[in-house]
C-alpha cells in the first residue's frame, strides 16, 4: 500500500521534477507551468461531465424549451450555474428567436460565470467564495429578471410576447467555445474530443496568464502589484465590471487567476462575474439582434455588475452576513 502511495506521490511531483531540470526557464514560468499541469486532470473530468450533460440537454431540447418558457428566470439561473458558456449561448439564441423575455435572458447572462469557478480550485482557500458568489449572483439575477418581466408584462398588457415553440425555434446550430457547435441530436457534439480540446485551451490561456502574474509579482512584489491594480479602490470594481463585458472565455480565466493570486478584491471579482457572459453577447451579434438592443443589454449588465460590486465594496457586512448564513 505504501508503495502505491509513493508511486502516486511521484506522479504528482513529476512536474516539479521536470521543471527543476529546465534551468533555461525563469522561475516564474516554472511555477506557472507546475500550477497549470497539476490542474489538467480535474479540468478534463469536469469538462467531460459538462459535455455529457450538454449532450443530454440537446437531445431533449424541446422538453427543456418548454421548461424555460414555464419557469423562465429560475431555470435560466439553475442551468447557468454550470461553468461553461454553452448555456448562455442557448439563452441568447432563445432570446433572438423571441422565445424568452429580456428579463429571462438577463438571468442567463448574470448567472453565467464561464470558466471562472473551476480555476478557484487552484487555491483551496478560495473555494469558500464560490457559494457566496453564487448566492449573490442568483439574488441579483432573480431581482433583475422579474423586475424586467413585470415591466414588460405591464407594457404589453399581459399578452403573450413569445413565439410558438416549434422545431425551427429549437434548432441550435450555432458556434460555441473551441469552434464546436451547439447542435441538435442529428449532429451531436463531438463529446470525446471537445473536453480534451477545451482543457488544452484553458491550460494554455491559464499558463500565459499565470506567467504574467508571477512575472509581475517577481518584478514588483505581490503587494505592490496588487496596489498597482487598484485592489483597495472602487475603481477596480468598475474596471472589472467593464472588463467582464468582453465576450471571450480568456477574460474569465484572467479574472479568476488574478483573484486566486490576491490581485483582485472580492467586490471586483463579483462585479466581473456578473458582467461575464461567456459567448452570450457574441451570440446575440451572430443571431442578428439589433445593435441598439445589444447595446441596451450590455449597458444594463455593466450597471448591474458595477452597482453590485460597489455595494459589496462599501458595505462589506453583506458578505459577512452571507458567510454566516452558509
Amino acid at each position: 500500500m505504501e508503495e502505491i502511495f509513493q508511486h502516486i506521490t511521484d506522479i504528482i511531483n513529476l512536474p516539479e521534477f521536470i521543471m527543476e531540470h529546465c534551468n533555461f526557464l525563469p522561475e516564474y514560468m516554472k511555477l506557472a507551468f507546475i500550477d497549470c499541469i497539476k490542474f489538467i486532470p480535474l479540468l478534463f473530468f469536469l469538462y467531460f461531465a459538462i459535455e455529457l450533460f450538454e449532450r443530454h440537454f440537446l437531445k431533449n431540447i424541446d422538453f427543456y424549451t418548454k421548461i424555460v418558457q414555464r419557469f423562465g428566470a429560475i431555470f435560466g439561473i439553475a442551468i447557468s450555474i454550470i461553468p461553461e458558456c454553452g448555456f448562455s449561448v442557448i439563452g441568447s439564441t432563445f432570446y433572438s428567436r423571441k422565445m424568452i423575455s429580456r428579463g429571462t435572458l438577463l438571468a442567463f447572462l448574470i448567472m453565467c460565470s464561464d470558466e471562472a469557478f473551476p480555476l478557484l480550485f487552484m487555491d483551496f482557500s478560495k473555494i469558500k467564495y464560490i457559494i457566496p458568489v453564487l448566492i449573490i449572483k442568483a439574488v441579483v439575477a432573480l431581482v433583475i429578471a422579474y423586475s424586467f418581466n413585470l415591466f414588460a408584462f405591464i407594457i404589453h398588457r399581459g399578452r403573450n410576447i413569445y413565439e410558438k415553440i416549434n422545431s425551427i425555434n429549437t434548432d441550435i446550430n450555432i458556434p460555441a467555445c473551441c469552434h464546436h457547435k451547439m447542435m441538435t441530436i442529428e449532429y451531436a457534439p463531438y463529446w470525446y474530443m471537445h473536453p480534451f480540446t477545451h482543457t488544452v485551451n484553458i491550460f494554455v490561456f491559464g499558463f500565459i496568464t499565470l506567467t504574467l502574474i508571477y512575472g509581475g509579482i517577481q518584478t514588483f512584489g505581490a503587494d505592490n502589484l496588487a496596489n498597482m491594480l487598484l485592489i483597495n479602490s472602487p475603481l477596480q470594481v468598475i474596471l472589472c465590471a467593464a472588463l467582464g463585458i468582453v465576450s471571450n472565455c480568456v477574460i474569465s480565466i484572467v479574472i479568476a487567476l488574478a483573484f486566486v493570486k490576491g490581485l483582485l478584491s472580492f467586490p471586483a471579482f463579483v462585479a466581473a462575474l456578473i458582467s461575464i457572459t461567456g459567448l452570450g453577447l457574441y451570440t446575440l451579434v451572430k443571431q442578428n439582434v439589433s445593435k441598439n438592443e445589444i447595446s441596451v443589454i450590455t449597458f444594463i449588465l455593466f450597471i448591474i455588475a458595477a452597482a453590485t460590486g460597489l455595494v459589496l465594496y462599501y458595505i462589506p457586512a453583506v458578505t459577512e452576513i452571507i458567510g454566516q448564513i452558509i
